[in-house]
């Protein structure tokens, strides 16, 4: 990491202000200059603070390679055989030159904008009274909560498998702008500082106003400016944050923390209308599905390349080589062949043109009214993963499937029955809910699955253990620690 540590003040406030590349090398005088232009006005701090949404969107984040591509080839989401253009990265090969690249793009990214998110903590309270204290403490917890979330994600795939290997080395934190590499530190350790960072940022987020206005709604808030008051389902609110310490806390092995912060959540959206689930007729329009069930996301990324890269992964143009599809047995065993799920029609669908006979993935192609509130949005945190995650952690099983049932009342199928299997239903639930949004991998990690089912061959499974689960950090980490 240390090739771009030198680089991350100036990379940063590029983001955000136009510059000559000519400038680049002089990176000592012009970067004090940026920062104090950028930070002395209230449009230069939320352009500073926007450019890390910016950057989680980019293609080696969330924009591609954490939601849809690398970690769901991980996931043996895709049938990648050996003919494939990405059949390496299906097959665990992390040291052959495309696993390696994109592995390389993954880490340096995140942790560029984990150094972004620590340069704008560090310049706006140097920058005091340009904004009122409780706007720098909603821009200030958005922050943290994006350094967490991304530390977590490195951890999960970079880190060892964490039910059995807690003490193992883990990632490096970085908790301030710096220039030269912090150490890697034991999995553990890094988990505690995920879980400090959480409890900081819910601490600035107290009085958020998606509490009132929900994720779509304005308010008068912070002088009623919109980028503080209006459409915090785009943000890192509150709410967003609590669902990623659930995540987190149930990662960690903290079963009970994890049931108790994902029912807080439960709670609050059964008593009040925010975040209701998205209901069938939504899910299903012909013209404009709502495929994202977006009334149900906490926090949804804003992508305004969403649509090229749904072409670009996903269309049915694409050759077999490129195209980014599960064979059809196995995405009807997922579905258990019900296309009844609205999670099934109409996101996955065998297409009229392209020559494929496989069902292809609609879940991010654009829809035909393009002032739909839904559009270019992927889900991060949603109502839905509370669920399971209450499922997994109620303290008798027929609680879990009564969290489960409700779950798949709203997603057009039957209830349980109260002896149903929890665990594996669990995991059927996971492999439907979130599919294009990067966390099947996670999960089988997080249970330590010792098989998964192999994408790229119409029955059998994978072989997984830490070979497979624990991706090499990049040369450029290793080498210089």
């Amino acid at each position: 990491m240390k090739k771009y540590l030198y680089k991350i003040t100036f990379l940063f406030l590029v983001s955000v202000t136009a510059i000559s590349c000519d400038d680049f090398l002089d990176v000592v005088p012009q970067d004090k200059i940026l920062e104090d232009q950028i930070y002395n006005t209230e449009a230069g701090i939320q352009n500073a603070h926007n450019g890390l949404y910016l950057q989680l969107a980019s293609n080696s984040l969330y924009g591609q390679q954490l939601t849809m591509d690398a970690v769901e080839i991980f996931g043996q989401q895709y049938n990648m055989s050996g003919s494939h253009n990405k059949s390496t990265m299906a097959t665990y090969a992390y040291t052959e030159k495309i696993p390696k690249a994109t592995i390389s793009n993954i880490w340096e990214k995140a942790f560029t904008t984990i150094l972004s998110a620590n340069k704008f903590l560090e310049s706006i309270d140097e920058h005091k009274n340009v904004v009122s204290a409780e706007k720098a403490d909603l821009l200030k917890g958005e922050a943290i909560a994006i350094r967490a979330m991304l530390h977590f994600d490195m951890l999960r795939m970079f880190g060892p498998i964490y039910k059995t290997s807690p003490n193992d080395p883990g990632i490096p934190y970085y908790d301030k702008f710096v220039t030269t590499n912090n150490p890697i530190l034991p999995a553990k350790e890094v988990m505690a500082k995920i879980l400090a960072d959480l409890d900081a940022s819910l601490n600035l987020l107290a009085n958020d106003p998606v509490f009132t206005i929900g994720r779509t709604g304005t308010s008068t808030a912070y002088d009623g400016n919109p980028y503080y008051a209006t459409k915090r389902g785009q943000r890192m609110n509150y709410l967003a944050v609590k669902a990623l310490k659930a995540r987190v806390l149930l990662y960690s092995g903290d079963k009970t923390g994890a049931f108790t912060v994902a029912n807080e959540l439960i709670n609050f959206t059964k008593s009040n209308t925010f975040f209701p689930w998205t209901p069938f007729l939504d899910a299903t329009n012909s013209a404009n599905p709502d495929r994202t069930f977006s009334s149900e996301n906490f926090f949804a990324l804003s992508d305004f390349n969403l649509y090229a890269k749904q072409k670009a992964l996903f269309d049915s143009s694409l050759s077999e080589f490129d195209i980014y599809s599960p064979l059809l047995t196995r995405i009807n065993a997922v579905f258990e062949s019900n296309d009844n799920d609205y999670r099934s029609l109409p996101t996955w669908k065998i297409p009229v043109v392209g020559g494929k006979t496989q069902k292809t993935f609609y879940k991010y192609e654009d829809v035909a009214t393009k002032t739909m509130t839904f559009r270019l949005q992927i889900p991060m945190f949603k109502v839905s993963e509370m669920y399971l995650i209450a499922a997994e952690t109620a303290a008798v099983p027929a609680d879990g499937i009564a969290f489960l049932n409700t779950l798949r009342f709203n997603r057009g199928l039957a209830n349980l029955a109260v002896t149903a299997v929890l665990a594996t239903e669990i995991t059927k639930e996971y492999r439907k809910e979130f599919i294009g949004e990067g966390q099947l991998f996670f999960y089988y990690k997080r249970i330590g699955s010792a098989t998964i089912p192999n994408g790229s061959a119409a029955s059998g499974n994978v072989t997984m253990g830490a070979l497979q689960y624990v991706v090499p950090m990049p040369d450029s980490e290793i080498n210089f620690q």
